[in-house]
């Protein structure tokens, strides 16, 4: 077990930070280990590892870890662009281009660079810079007076400002302002965009999803979720020869690794009383609409081979939010879970306590905040159900109100007629949950309610509205709107009526919701800079989609009365295929099963590690302290759910593919002993 590092915590504070002890994130109240390139815990990394980056380390390793889309991580692992991510991230954009071809469920290996598949569409962005922008985003924000609205406001004036002027002054590279601890801190981030991107490899998606949704989120696990994708320039691969990471043979138990990616997003500065408001209000509502929409999606993918293709990615989008959103919620219903936060907010509101100066600013701010957490409870069924759910029609009709308030032009006219007239059938029983579920959520007499139900049931007043309603033709939206305002106001299209109690609701939902949510945004900034106040950079802000690397070992752990091994091995693979009968989501496609005899059994897998990571981080390289690849992150065990709110890893662990099973696919499986050479610079 590791030692606690001389961080700026004493007496009270640590007797207080329950289970701090050889954990050092955790003796800052849970906060994790998410750190940023900009402000690296060198002191801390010495004394835990004897491991003291250098900063061409850090250099390094930042320009070689990327963004890969818009929700994943990557990383180049060869000097001419060739980049490795997961196979999930990349589902989407291989559906896209397959044609009449399966490639998502068969797998892909170009044979050589011309055969590379570009994915129009897809971005890659490395990080090449960071810079301080904390007085600037926050200049003129202190007069007496300003409002909380008119704060936020002029906060977000002068990012516009600064990325004005970042745009302007290096026009080729992205700018991105971040917001870390709150608001406390505010960096530039400037990024290099790739935009020509190909695939290179792709698995099964059997071998890559293996378990399917009874696997996800747990361990020990088997599956081999990797794909190679490459950079290109002008044409050509991109030259990435000083800013990649080297192969290996992978990582050994308690070795000690580091993660680079972009973690999605953490919430472990939200205070206990925000947390209840997420337990109470938005998770239970968040669940019930994935679990729907994911029985409704598996009823239409029963039916046809062409629409099970079809909703095949969404299916397993939402498999894997349902598990993520249930196990989040699981971990803020159990008591001693929320014991651990209440104990670690004492002991930061103690420390506070102590300081007469920080009493005097801050000493109110936990009842502030739980004030607003409070009031979004109390409008979070309105907000989110005095909607359009989705209709098609009620969207329609609510823009040529909205239109006809201001003013009808062509541009209104166009803009209205942009949303589709007409929804499918999928769209239709979406919308048929979304008034059962407001049939519950709200009172009886509700007006939103009242109005599209008006005495029929939700499946009956869906029909009704779809049968009824003309908003849904093109001409007749047009003819409607060139007459002016008083036509609209006169017509009695079922849909219009409704829009007519629906949209003054929505609206003041909306303004509502707002006022809160700036008033919580600025509560929220002056925790950060509490936070900041007492510790600084030694503890790691919440996760912004940003580039952070995170520390940890490669460790096995107790579960369900046993242990878990630090890695599993092929034979593991095959067993568990021979074990439900090949039977899936435990079936493994028949060339794995035709080439099982060139494996190596004993070659590794999967393997765990206490890293930090979170939704964001998949295809995360996972390295060593030489900057070579030992892993490739893809999953967390269902213990470490609740590490989206407080941070722990006595149990908690990443799930990552290990380079043998990677190098075992490329050159048994899928004869792509090309990629096998470059990864090994051969």
């Amino acid at each position: 077990m590791s030692r606690i590092p001389r961080l700026c915590l004493q007496g009270t504070l640590l007797a207080l930070s329950l289970n701090s002890v050889g954990l050092p994130a955790q003796a800052n109240f849970e906060l994790g280990k998410m750190w940023t390139f900009e402000n690296p815990p060198l002191a801390y990394l010495a004394e835990e590892y004897g491991f003291r980056p250098s900063s061409e380390w850090l250099r390094r390793v930042m320009l070689a870890s990327l963004r890969f889309g818009g929700g994943c991580s990557a990383s180049f692992v060869s000097p001419q662009g060739l980049i490795m991510t997961n196979h999930h991230c990349v589902r989407d954009q291989i559906a896209a281009v397959q044609g009449e071809r399966d490639l998502v469920r068969d797998g892909f290996a170009a044979a050589g660079l011309e055969d590379e598949i570009p994915l129009p569409g897809l971005t890659v962005q490395q990080m090449i810079q960071a810079r301080d922008v904390t007085a600037e985003v926050n200049a003129e924000t202190t007069k007496a007076g300003m409002t909380e609205a008119e704060i936020t406001a002029l906060r977000a004036a002068n990012q516009e400002a600064i990325l004005s002027q970042a745009r302007e002054a290096e026009p080729e590279l992205d700018a991105e302002i971040v917001s870390l601890y709150q608001g406390a801190v505010y960096q530039l981030y400037q990024y290099r965009i790739y935009r020509d991107v190909r695939l290179v490899v792709a698995p099964h998606l059997q071998a890559a999803h293996f378990g399917g949704d009874p696997d996800n989120f747990t361990y020990p696990r088997f599956g081999i979720d990797f794909s190679f994708c490459r950079a290109y320039e002008d044409g050509k691969p991109a030259d990435t020869s000083e800013q990649y990471f080297r192969w290996s043979h992978g990582a050994k138990n308690d070795e000690l690794v580091f993660l680079t990616g972009n973690p999605g997003g953490t919430e472990r500065l939200l205070t206990k009383a925000q947390l209840e408001y997420l337990r109470d209000a938005q998770l239970p509502r968040v669940k019930q609409l994935i679990d729907n929409r994911l029985e409704i999606m598996r009823g239409f993918a029963a039916q046809d081979p062409r629409i099970e293709k079809q909703l095949r990615t969404n299916i397993l989008g939402f498999e894997n939010a349902q598990k993520l959103y249930h196990g989040e919620h699981g971990a803020l219903l159990d008591d001693k879970f929320m014991q651990r936060k209440d104990l670690a907010e004492a002991a930061f509101k103690q420390r506070v306590l102590e300081n007469p100066s920080l009493t005097d600013e801050y000493g109110a701010l936990w009842d502030e905040i739980a004030q607003v957490a409070a009031a979004k409870t109390q409008l979070e069924s309105a907000s989110a159900f005095q909607s359009t759910g989705g209709s098609l029609h009620l969207r329609r009709a609510v823009e040529v109100l909205r239109a006809s308030a201001e003013g009808v032009e062509e541009a209104e006219i166009s803009s209205v007629l942009e949303i589709p007239g007409r929804m499918d059938p999928i769209q239709a029983a979406f919308f048929v949950d979304h008034l059962r579920r407001a049939s519950t959520a709200l009172p009886e007499d509700d007006p939103y309610l009242q109005a599209v139900l008006d005495g029929r049931s939700p499946k009956e007043a869906a029909e009704y509205l779809s049968k009824e309603t003309r908003i849904g033709d093109d001409s007749f939206v047009r003819e409607l709107m060139t007459e002016g305002s008083e036509a609209i106001a006169a017509n009695q299209d079922p849909a219009l009526r409704i829009a007519r109690i629906l949209l003054p609701l929505a609206d003041q939902n909306s303004a509502d919701s707002a006022e809160l949510n700036s008033r919580e945004e600025v509560l929220g900034t002056k925790m950060g800079n509490l936070l900041f106040a007492a510790f600084g950079n030694e503890v790691s802000p919440d996760a912004t989609f940003t580039l952070r690397f995170s520390d940890g070992r490669v460790q096995g752990y107790r579960y369900n009365g046993t242990l878990a091994p630090y890695r599993t091995v092929f034979h593991g693979l095959f067993a568990r295929n021979a074990e439900f009968d090949n039977q899936h989501p435990f079936d493994l496609p028949e060339l794995w099963l035709q080439r099982q005899s060139r494996l190596d059994m004993s070659a590794a897998v999967n393997f765990v590690c206490t890293v930090d990571s979170t939704g964001g981080n998949s295809g995360s390289p996972v390295i060593n302290k030489d900057m070579e690849i030992v892993g490739l992150l893809f999953d967390g065990n269902i213990e470490s759910m609740g590490n989206q709110y407080v941070y722990g890893q006595t149990v908690e662990r990443s799930v990552c593919v290990h380079p043998q099973a990677i190098m075992e696919s490329l050159t048994k499986i899928y004869d792509a002993q090309r990629i096998a050479d470059e990864l090994w610079g051969r």
